[in-house]
């Protein structure tokens, strides 16, 4: 089975490359239409980073990973150690892969370790009662030496039926709560041998980087322990043998004895297991990252400072395939805090804002990102590119984006550092309307501490950088008309597009006479 998964998992590894990654998991789950960024930016879904990226098959490692893009790590200090963690994995291409492999054995429940929590926390039938320890012990002793004191002594065969009939009389009192015990773990079993595997791949590599040395260092320990959880939960499994049951149960008091075990592992370990669990979906993002930073070995890894500016050289998105992909330099900061950025339609100016916030994500996750160079604070990310209308909350469009403009300024006012993308303000109005609203979110933006790139069609928005010169600049994207053929060279420059492209378009397309 791992030979089949890891063939499989290098035929997508090729897809990817080739741009055709639509079997991997899409994280449609996590897609929030509330999320300050998120939405926006492609996170999740079809065609988004996370399918791009992940390669974490357990469904805590896949969660874990979705909140590496909708959180980001919180100090430079732990960016930097996950940097190391990643370089050191692209060359561990088997065991990234074995870790992938051992990942997709077996298919996961959302309920599995919810189950296992609720057992984790569940009260206990026997451990805690003294006296049950000695009538595990002494009662089957009794069983089995008259059994076999039976064999030389046959009255002592009454003796032997009698001490077998009050096992089972034991067992029926407690029949109820065992059952409901089995239910809850019984099933785990497989799962636990899967998370056993993984600890053992963790705990029996060798890492330099503090990081994979801690949870190699962790994973030894957890994979003896969850080794053994998975036995014992075995074990019990074996009651589910009728023919198997009546004999054990009638000599042992076997259902008790497993039940006994279980939860004296379970005293002694409960509190660590959600720990040593969260080492496998530790590993697992990491591993993702080694494999994304493997198959981009022309990305850089940021530069985290503390100076609000972002700068970077020959910045792309990391989705397009390179032959396709403009690359700009970029500089957002100082004297041009809150760029302007006008153009034609479908000239770029959308794309790269994505491609600035989904490198931003990118490097604050820890991550490689498109470009040759790339240095970037640690602050908050908030845009305003795709809100939508919601029935369900009865709120329209206009009014959802007016909420998510005014979030944005309530976090401003409280000093929060905010990378802002804002895509054609307030597009629910009217011209004068938008205009007149733009204008004044933009100066609005000015007092605060934040780098905000705001696309626009609107030229007149333009004049603010006479007004702002210490914060404002303009940038835009142009279109090139040559021959009635309509194209576009997608780099950025400084100014504003002299050139539009709507009326053209419809005049081509037949929509108006020309």
């Amino acid at each position: 089975m791992r030979l089949e998964n890891l063939v499989t998992i290098n035929n997508q590894e090729i897809a990817a490359q080739q741009g055709a990654f639509q079997d991997l998991a899409s994280g449609a789950e996590f897609i929030d239409h509330h999320h300050p960024y998120a939405h926006d930016l492609d996170l999740f879904g079809e065609g988004s980073i996370f399918q791009y990226s992940n390669r974490c098959n357990t469904l805590d490692g896949k969660r874990r990973f979705a909140g590496a893009l909708t959180s980001g790590l919180p100090t430079a200090k732990a960016i930097v150690q996950q940097q190391q963690s990643v370089q050191e994995l692209v060359e561990k291409v088997d065991f990234r892969q074995y870790v992938q492999a051992e990942g997709m054995e077996i298919r996961e429940l959302p309920a599995d370790r919810k189950e296992l929590r609720a057992w984790l926390q569940s009260p206990t039938i026997l451990y805690h009662k003294p006296a049950m320890r000695y009538v595990l012990w002494i009662v089957p002793a009794l069983t089995i030496a008259a059994l076999i004191g039976a064999i030389f002594f046959a009255p002592l065969k009454t003796a032997a039926v009698l001490l077998a009939l009050s096992q089972w009389v034991i067992l029926g009192s407690y029949a109820k709560k065992v059952n409901v015990f089995h239910d809850y773990i019984g099933k785990k079993k497989y799962i636990l041998d899967k998370y056993a595997r993984l600890l053992h791949l963790v705990a029996k590599a060798s890492f330099q980087s503090p990081q994979l040395s801690h949870l190699s260092n962790h994973a030894r320990e957890a994979e003896t322990r969850v080794h053994a959880l998975a036995s014992l939960v075995s074990a019990l499994n074996a009651r589910l043998n009728f023919m198997t049951a009546a004999v054990v149960n009638s000599l042992l008091l076997y259902d008790l004895q497993c039940v006994y075990r279980l939860e004296k592992w379970k005293a002694d370990n409960a509190p660590r297991l959600e720990t040593w669990l969260d080492t496998i979906s530790e590993m697992e993002v990491l591993c993702s990252w080694g494999t994304f930073a493997y198959n981009h070995p022309g990305f850089t890894y940021p530069r985290i400072q503390t100076e609000l500016t972002i700068s970077a050289t020959a910045l792309g998105h990391p989705l397009l395939r390179p032959a396709e992909c403009v690359t700009n330099d970029v500089l957002i900061g100082r004297d041009q805090r809150i760029q302007l950025i006008t153009g034609a339609n479908m000239a770029g100016k959308s794309t790269f804002l994505r491609t600035v916030g989904v490198n931003f994500v990118l490097a604050l996750a820890g991550a490689p990102v498109c470009a040759k160079e790339f240095t970037c604070p640690i602050a908050h990310l908030r845009s305003g590119m795709r809100t939508a209308d919601s029935l369900k909350d009865h709120q329209s469009y206009f009014y959802a984006e007016l909420n998510r403009l005014k979030s944005i300024m309530d976090e401003l006012r409280q000093d929060k550092p905010l990378l802002v993308l804002l895509d054609e303000i307030l597009k629910g109005t009217n011209s004068t309307d938008k205009l007149a609203g733009s204008i004044a979110m933009v100066k609005q933006l000015v007092p605060h501490p934040c780098l905000a790139l705001i696309a626009t069609h609107d030229l007149a928005l333009g004049n603010l950088e006479k007004e702002h010169p210490e914060s404002i600049k303009n940038f835009c994207f142009e279109a090139n008309i040559e021959n009635d053929q309509l194209s576009f060279d997608y780099k950025l420059k400084t100014g504003l597009a002299q050139k539009m492209n709507a009326t053209f378009l419809m005049k081509k397309m037949g929509i108006i006479p020309r």
